[in-house]
């Protein structure tokens, strides 16, 4: 919208038409007394225009004079908006409560969502979650997020964690478990590691300790966060005193284990090529078709139609059957159609820019395959690659994207060290 169609959407304007023999002169008066019309038209012997609210005034007795018909079309601009708002009180009214009621709902929470537990029941979780207040109905700002998250885990013994999150109406509840099935006379922990290659952006680290920082580069299987913490030493000065040597040896740290807990995000790349050539092979129907059939018993195959064998070189197979049934008895019977389709093996020849375009979208479509359902595309971009071969054109897309690559292994031992 230009800077004069908004002038003349806040001051308001009208859309006329105009009938009569003496129109042409009607316009004419008008523009000498200073009255602007604008989008001037014409269809058959009706003009129409834009005019504005003060102008509409003026060009009635000129209309009355030139006994031409002046009728109302469209109204526009804020001063009816305005005017309309006016009247209709009531829609004013409905419109604003409306509003306060849709802010009022969505200060309480209205669903509680349960996940991550498999063998504990979401029932006796959300049980708790309500005697500590997490309900429908709820109002948000009275929910203390970490105490409840503290409680659950306090309140079930076979959760490890829990995290609450309050989005919009829905409060979700996010279970970790306990590791169990452990054997006798082992114990486990675990670690977090990468499922996939990545350069890290991101990394918090809940249990464990972290193996990785931001900015590695890191290859899928490689431990992010571990499991065993390790005790943090600090340099002492040598003594000469074997009885302070043997104290501080008694003393000092060890490791400890435990289940590895955190997020790690990370920059992810995924690559599709794509390859065509000057020279295309494509396929065509014919339209000559050959059928056949035959029923199977059990192993055996009797054909009522044909040999069952492709007699063309090259053929698109189309194959149906039909069984026998009584009741609810299927008998061991069943018929099966063939229908083969000529094809004809035609030789295209590509233009290097349909080849090069066929190459991209195969490339797009092949990166596209590999992305995951969940992850934040920061890039994409197209490469167009070298090759000795003229009469090959190869083309490589690439996306980037920002993912959580951290993924839990549990690791078994016979004990922990003393």
């Amino acid at each position: 919208m230009s800077l004069i169609d908004l002038w003349y959407y806040m001051n308001g304007y009208i859309t006329i038409s105009i009938r009569g023999n003496r129109s042409e002169r009607l316009i004419n008066l008008a523009i000498n007394r200073g009255i602007i019309l604008r989008d001037i038209r014409r269809f058959d012997d009706t003009a129409y225009m834009k005019i504005g609210i003060e102008g509409f005034k003026k060009i009635r007795p000129l209309a009355r004079r030139t006994r031409c018909k002046v009728k109302i079309e469209k109204k526009a601009g804020i001063p009816f908006f305005v005017y309309r708002l006016v009247v209709r009180k009531g829609f004013v009214a409905g419109a604003v409560l409306f509003v306060v009621l849709l802010y009022l709902l969505s200060s309480f929470v209205w669903y509680v969502e349960i996940v991550g537990t498999k063998e504990i029941d979401p029932q006796e979780v959300i049980e708790i979650s309500q005697e500590l207040g997490l309900k429908p109905g709820v109002f948000k700002n009275t929910l203390d997020v970490e105490k409840i998250s503290n409680e659950i885990v306090l309140g079930i013994p076979d959760i490890s964690w829990v995290g609450v999150e309050l989005t919009g109406v829905r409060a979700k509840v996010d279970v970790v478990e306990k590791v169990k099935g452990v054997e006798p006379g082992e114990e486990s922990f675990t670690h977090i590691i990468a499922s996939k290659d990545g350069l890290i952006t991101e990394i918090m680290v809940i249990s464990g300790m972290a193996d990785a920082k931001v900015g590695d580069t890191v290859t899928a299987g490689q431990v992010l966060i571990s499991g065993i913490i390790r005790p943090i030493t600090e340099e002492f000065e040598e003594d000469d005193s074997e009885e302070e040597e043997n104290t501080f040896e008694d003393s000092s740290p060890k490791e400890s284990y435990t289940r590895a807990r955190g997020t790690v995000k990370a920059r992810v790349w995924y690559e599709g090529l794509g390859v065509s050539t000057l020279q295309v092979k494509t396929y065509e129907p014919t339209g000559e078709n050959y059928t056949s059939s035959y029923i199977k018993i059990g192993e055996r195959e009797v054909y009522m139609e044909g040999d069952g064998q492709n007699p063309y070189n090259y053929a698109r197979l189309s194959k149906s059957k039909r069984t026998m049934h009584w009741m609810n008895y299927k008998f061991p019977i069943e018929v099966i159609y063939l229908e083969y389709k000529e094809l004809a093996l035609i030789l295209k020849e590509l233009t290097p820019e349909e080849a090069l375009a066929k190459a991209k979208q195969q490339a797009e479509q092949e990166a596209k395959k590999q992305l995951p359902s969940q992850g934040e595309v920061i890039d994409e971009y197209m490469e167009v690659l070298d090759t000795e071969d003229e009469q090959v054109i190869k083309a490589r897309y690439v996306i980037e994207t920002i993912e959580e690559i951290g993924q839990e292994k549990e690791v078994f031992m016979e004990g922990f060290p003393e």
